[in-house]
C-alpha cells in the first residue's frame, strides 16, 4: 500500500508541475519585451491623451530632448487652447500607421488627417521629436 501511495503522490507533484511550467506558456498575452511598433503606439498615445487631459508635465515627458526645449510645459500649456480635446482622445484611441526605419520612425495619425509623429529611439524608448504641434 505504502508504495502505491507514494506513486499517487509522486504522480501529483509530477501534474502540478507540469502545469507550472506550462501556464505562462498557455497564458501568454503580455509575456515578453515589447515590441519597437507598441513602445512607438505607447508613446504616441499617452503623448496625445496627456494633451487632451491638459497634462503639460506628461506630454512633454513624451518628446526628445531637442523637440521638448527649455520650456516645454510653458510652450504647451499657452497652445492647449487651440486642441480639441476630442479629437486627441480620438486619434489616440484610433489605430496608428507606424512604420520603423532602424532609430527613428513615424506614427501616421487617423486625425487630423495627414498628422503624423517622427520618433526617435532613445536608448530603448521612443521619444517624439517632431510632428508633435498637433492641430
Amino acid at each position: 500500500m505504502r508504495s502505491q501511495k507514494s506513486l499517487i503522490a509522486r504522480g501529483g507533484l509530477l501534474a502540478g508541475l507540469v502545469v507550472a511550467l506550462l501556464a505562462p506558456a498557455l497564458t501568454g498575452c503580455g509575456v515578453g519585451a515589447a515590441t519597437n511598433q507598441e513602445k512607438i503606439s505607447k508613446t504616441a498615445t499617452s503623448y496625445l491623451n496627456a494633451l487632451a487631459d491638459g497634462d503639460t508635465a506628461t506630454a512633454c515627458a513624451q518628446l526628445s530632448r531637442r523637440a521638448e526645449g527649455r520650456r516645454c510645459e510653458s510652450a504647451m500649456r499657452e497652445r492647449l487652447s487651440r486642441f480639441d480635446s476630442d479629437a486627441l482622445k480620438h486619434a489616440a484611441d484610433d489605430s496608428m500607421d507606424i512604420k520603423v526605419h532602424g532609430h527613428t520612425a513615424t506614427a501616421g495619425l487617423s486625425e487630423p488627417k495627414g498628422a503624423s509623429f517622427v520618433l526617435v529611439k532613445v536608448g530603448d524608448e521612443w521619444r517624439i521629436d517632431s510632428g508633435y504641434e498637433v492641430r
